[in-house]
């Protein structure tokens, strides 16, 4: 691969030499939360390391590391960089980031709204959407359905589910039990740039999911845990997979 990234840099611009310019297998990741009504756009690389997530609510979640490597806003820096992967994410934040007094016993499927419960809503929300990306302000990709088209490629890998009852006579059976609701996990699923585009220094990116009919209203998703009726956390994610360039030491 690092031959044809020089080989591409030196058709585009011209005489300099590239070959003295380290190629390093990398990412650009932006982690986001969702707000829990109805959004018609998600962003991202728009709020660098350090810089509050603006779907976080309140308290205010400041991004590290684990939500972005994002250094400056809408730009990668003096960096150059080769994208030949896009990977989109959404599910559920862990346990540790959903609201605070959250019991063990977390049902995403909820018993009261069986057909309104939390996981079939993400379900919806990784059905929807399309995605959008701009370099200087000219759009150069327009993805329908993001997180079917560019999966992640990484995850939990199901293999059974459990029962999809609580035991409760009363209660009927919850049709596909909705636990398959998740991005495909396998990394040759991911989608693929051909040829790679090259980010330049500098260059202004815009990168957003935009929802024509608004993502769903997980605010009223019925959920149940040991200390009651919650709204969960969800974080959806953008990842450019490639290749930092930079000049040698």
């Amino acid at each position: 691969m690092t031959p044809e990234i020089i080989d591409s840099l030196q058709k585009r611009f011209g005489s300099a030499d590239f070959s003295r310019y380290q190629v390093v297998r990398g990412q650009k990741y932006d982690f986001v939360r969702l707000t829990a009504t109805t959004q018609s756009s998600v962003s991202f690389f728009s709020n660098p390391l350090g810089s509050a997530d603006p779907g976080a609510g309140t308290p205010s979640l400041f991004k590290t590391l684990e939500q972005t490597n994002l250094v400056k806003n809408a730009s990668f820096g003096q960096e150059y960089f080769a994208l030949t992967q896009i990977r989109t994410y959404g599910n559920f934040v862990c346990k540790e980031r959903q609201p605070a007094g959250l019991g063990d016993n977390v049902v995403y499927r909820g018993f009261t709204a069986k057909t309104n419960s939390a996981m079939e809503k993400l379900q919806s929300l990784l059905n929807t959407g399309v995605l959008e990306i701009s370099f200087a302000q000219k759009l150069y990709y327009q993805i329908a359905r993001p997180f079917v088209q560019c999966p992640p490629g990484f995850g939990i890998d199901i293999q059974s589910l459990a029962s999809s009852r609580n035991g409760n006579a009363a209660e009927t059976q919850i049709s596909g039990t909705n636990w398959n609701a998740r991005s495909d996990y396998r990394a040759t699923a991911v989608y693929n740039i051909d040829p790679i585009q090259i980010i330049e220094p500098e260059i202004q990116i815009q990168a957003a999911i935009n929802f024509p009919n608004g993502t769903p209203d997980f605010s009223a998703s019925g959920l149940t845990s040991a200390s009651g009726n919650f709204t969960p956390n969800i974080e959806l994610g953008l990842i450019f997979d490639g290749y930092v360039i930079r000049p040698s030491q």
